[in-house]
């Protein structure tokens, strides 16, 4: 609903105008000098490898090399970089944790999550539908999948090194803008004609911003519109990568997302909840992936288009989930009076670290620092959005690939009704309910029947 209803519903937590002047001074003196204090660290911090000295983006790059000795090099230099300033992080953490339990006290929310979730017109079991849902399967399908990863890297043991390694023999082709645009329109063809137009006036009439130049911003992202102006994409695109080409029609899915709902919305109503934000982008990268296996030339192309989507799941469901369950546990210890420290955040996470990635997965002494440098976990509470739009997206565009007009029409009238709805009911009327547990089982068996066709190519 449109933000003033938001604040109807938040008018219960506020406090009274001196408390809430406090809170807010505090929150600029503290909060955004912790969040500058660890961007900042962050972007000063180099990283020795082999006596040269690496950002975090260049290691980051490393740890996804073909040669497994570069990956070591590359983990062991970035778990040392951030070792040397473990404690300056958890200190941060520690602090913003305690602020948060102390607001949420005095506004007498139920759960540390609350009013994240309340901001956004969502309800706490959503957060815990998704928890559940995937520890109950995880044994089964990320435990196999490490499994048959180690198996295709001819490895005794998997290392956390090796977690993001390449297939062996895998590449990219290169691809041109037009030919990538043509890629993207290609994915609506036959179905969804209405979107291609849509989509084809970003690629055709000026509305996207895609090659790289000096002094342009990194990145890509969409630029929301406004009444009566169209969306704008943004981008630095690399032909010699096929990311590219996905972010590409990702960024067009919040675009459209954006052109729908300012055209068919009045004002107060047209701009979309977060929690929605990444369904309608997510779902655009679902139609490539499906256009793309369709039209594979051979079993390779394939199996490189198959192992992109079950990282993309990996990454985004497995792995947000699990950063979703850190910060539910980090903050519970915090309303318990109990101290986050390095020794507490490293046990922390390192427990959840043998649980998602199974008994066979190495986890070294280094893996569990990776807590201190995820940025969300400074902004608490945002991270298991990522997973439940992926999961919606999965569930929705298999649903309208294999359904017809009916399903396509209710996916549209989800992309059209901006913030007119609360986000649940938006979803609920194009087919996916997300206080429920189907969704992200649907993603999840999505997931293991790629794995199990992936482990037949392979």
């Amino acid at each position: 609903k449109p933000w003033i209803d938001v604040n109807r519903t938040l008018k219960p937590y506020q406090l009274g105008d001196d408390l809430e002047k406090i809170l807010h001074d505090k929150r600029v003196t503290g909060r955004d000098a912790f969040k500058r204090l660890f961007d900042e660290t962050m972007a000063g911090l180099t990283f020795d490898v082999d006596g040269r000295a690496l950002s975090s983006s260049e290691v980051l790059d490393m740890m996804m090399d073909a040669k497994g000795r570069v990956r070591r090099k590359a983990a062991k230099a970035f778990g040392a970089g951030l070792g040397d300033n473990i404690r300056l992080f958890s200190l941060l953490t520690n602090s913003l944790a305690k602020d948060k339990e102390i607001e949420d006290r005095w506004r007498g929310f139920e759960e540390p999550i609350s009013q994240r979730n309340l901001a956004n017109q969502e309800d706490d079991r959503v957060d815990d539908a998704l928890i559940t849902s995937v520890k109950a399967a995880y044994p089964s399908i990320s435990h196999r999948y490490y499994a048959l990863k180690a198996r295709w890297l001819e490895l005794e043991v998997m290392d956390y090194w090796d977690r993001n390694a390449p297939l062996p023999g895998a590449g990219n082709d290169r691809i041109s803008w037009a030919d990538a645009c043509a890629t993207v329109l290609g994915a609506y063809q036959g179905f969804a004609p209405e979107m291609r137009r849509i989509v084809e006036r970003f690629f055709d009439a000026g509305w996207s911003d895609a090659r790289p130049r000096p002094g342009k911003d990194s990145g890509a992202f969409s630029h929301p519109t406004v009444p009566s102006v169209h969306p704008y994409i943004l981008m630095n695109y690399k032909p010699d990568v096929l990311n590219d080409t996905f972010t590409l029609t990702h960024e067009a899915g919040h675009s459209m997302h954006s052109y729908y709902s300012s055209g068919n919305q009045p004002f107060a109503y047209y701009d979309y909840m977060i929690f929605v934000a990444e369904v309608a982008s997510t779902f655009n990268e679902q139609l490539l992936a499906d256009h793309l296996l369709k039209n594979a030339a051979d079993d390779r192309e394939r199996a490189y288009l198959l192992n992109r989507l079950v990282d993309d799941i990996r990454g985004t469901i497995l792995r947000q989930t699990m950063f979703a369950e850190f910060e539910k546990v980090t903050h519970e210890m915090a309303e318990d009076g109990e101290p986050l420290t390095v020794k507490s955040l490293r046990g922390a996470y390192g427990s959840l670290l043998q649980d998602y990635f199974g008994p066979d997965f190495v986890i070294d002494d280094e893996l569990p620092l990776e807590c201190f440098r995820i940025p969300h976990f400074y902004r608490a509470f945002y991270v298991y959005k990522y997973a439940t739009g992926l999961s919606a997206a999965i569930t929705l565009s298999r649903q309208v690939l294999a359904g017809g007009q009916q399903e396509l029409d209710k996916y549209l009238g989800f992309l059209k009704g901006g913030c007119s709805k609360d986000p649940l009911d938006l979803l609920r009327d194009a087919g996916v309910d997300m206080e429920e547990p189907q969704a992200v089982e649907t993603a999840l068996d999505h997931f293991e029947q790629l794995v199990k066709e992936l482990g037949e190519l392979l």
